[in-house]
């Protein structure tokens, strides 16, 4: 039995999800949730994700432990294959599928580091990303899919198959596996801080762990497979991964003012929870994590712009990439918009 896509036995997803930041909205300006994708870009944005969202939910469907179906607000498909859409507006059907499959697995994956979905210890977090290092070489994933771990190890083999139909693939593969261990060490990181294994980091450590825990710089590893330039060179993750690296903090500081009335629940370490930590009140701790991201966001736009002339619609993709999160989290939380929300929004921007 689930509920909110989750098994019944997981008591507490429910109340997580439904935990809001109230706090937020009334310290900043609440952003209109596609203020990040330009206006005139809005329709054909929004159909596209629309378009990819049934191919998304093949992909997915069979593994409901992780990720239920799209209109529950569990999923989160379809705000995946919105930040997908908006992402590379002209990219093909598949690619935003593909890459929206993607984004619904990494939220799966989040979930369980941070025991929200089952109970992992930082251990256990280390050994999934392990295997799915494994899988993505080539390995099976185990057959035994009644625990959640399982599913999204079956969710993700299956997302490996068409990763590797693409004809980037074979070239950025060590790059995603590279990632995919960074990925399992700093959110097993996370883990021990959050159980109390070790005190809290200082700010500036938090956001270094942070913006590879947001996994953005896992996504465009593989991103880089499906809509990068061809023929495909491991040398241009090379020459991104400086503006990447930037792009990952906005988002993880972002996601931080979104989020912190949820990971104060949690226990977890979060950038405006450390500063509170430190003697801020949390309306000035808002302001400078706030004030972060504008030096964040304007070193990041400086590395784009020093982009080769072969990574223009990477740069391009990652520059809408950060400015369409950056404003939908200051907008509203990403678990809880549907797909009839999607097609809600469809109608209303002219679909």
């Amino acid at each position: 039995m689930l509920k909110d896509g989750y098994p019944a036995q997981v008591s507490d997803a429910a109340a997580y999800f439904s935990i809001h930041n109230d706090l937020v909205d009334r310290l900043l300006k609440r952003s209109h949730q596609l203020a990040g994708v330009p206006e005139q870009d809005r329709s054909a944005v929004l159909n596209a994700a629309l378009d990819a969202v049934p191919l998304g939910e093949r992909l997915l469907g069979p593994h409901t432990a992780l990720f239920a179906d799209g209109d529950s607000s569990a999923s989160r498909l379809a705000f995946s294959c919105l930040s997908a859409a908006a992402t590379f507006p002209r990219a093909g059907r598949d690619e935003i599928a593909d890459l929206g499959a993607l984004t619904a697995i990494l939220f799966g994956l989040d979930d369980l580091a941070d025991n929200v979905a089952g109970h992992s210890s930082d251990r256990d977090v280390v050994e999934l990303f392990g295997r799915l290092a494994a899988i993505l070489e080539g390995e099976p994933a185990p057959a035994d899919a009644t625990e959640l771990a399982g599913q999204a190890l079956l969710a993700w083999q299956a997302w490996c198959a068409r990763f590797h139909a693409h004809p980037g693939a074979a070239a950025h593969v060590p790059t995603l596996v590279r990632r995919l261990g960074l990925a399992g060490a700093a959110m097993a990181r996370e883990r021990v801080w959050a159980a109390g294994g070790e005190p809290w980091p200082a700010y500036d450590e938090y956001v270094a762990n942070g913006r590879i825990t947001i996994l953005y710089p896992t996504w465009w590893a593989a991103a880089l497979a499906v809509c990068g330039p061809m023929p495909a060179d491991v040398a241009h993750w090379e020459s991104m991964a400086p503006a990447t690296a930037l792009g990952a903090a906005c988002m993880r500081l972002a996601n931080d003012i979104r989020t912190f009335e949820r990971e104060r629940h949690e226990g977890k370490p979060n950038s405006v929870l450390i500063l509170e930590r430190a003697g801020m009140t949390i309306e000035a701790a808002v302001e400078r994590v706030s004030a972060h991201i504008a030096e964040l966001n304007a070193a990041f736009a400086a590395a784009l712009a020093e982009l080769p002339p072969e990574l223009a619609d990477i740069a391009e993709g990652q520059r809408r990439s950060v400015a369409f999160n950056g404003a939908w989290y200051m907008a509203r939380d990403t678990h809880a918009y549907t797909v009839r929300e999607l097609a809600r929004d469809v109608d209303t921007h002219g679909g």
